[in-house]
């Protein structure tokens, strides 16, 4: 089973971002979001604004993304 990322929607998450109120602390590959500690000050809202405001880069440098990965596709997951 896989999660999405309550940040970006990267539909491809090992596990959820929370369990009830307790963080993952999985890194989101796509944001670069740490589940736990990130969000820990900042909404999940303002994170996304970051991010977009930032380009929608992929995090993940050790990994490229997916071949049909697509930012702003991936953004109208979480509508």
């Amino acid at each position: 089973m896989k999660w999405m990322c309550p940040v970006c929607g990267y539909p491809d998450l090992d596990e959820p971002a929370y369990e009830g109120t307790s963080p993952s602390f999985q890194i989101c590959p796509s944001c670069g979001t740490e589940f736990g500690y990130d969000d820990a000050t900042v909404t999940h809202e303002e994170l996304r604004a970051i991010w977009i405001d930032n380009g929608c880069k992929w995090w993940w440098q050790e990994q490229p993304p997916p071949a049909s990965w697509d930012p702003q596709a991936q953004l109208s997951n979480l509508v």
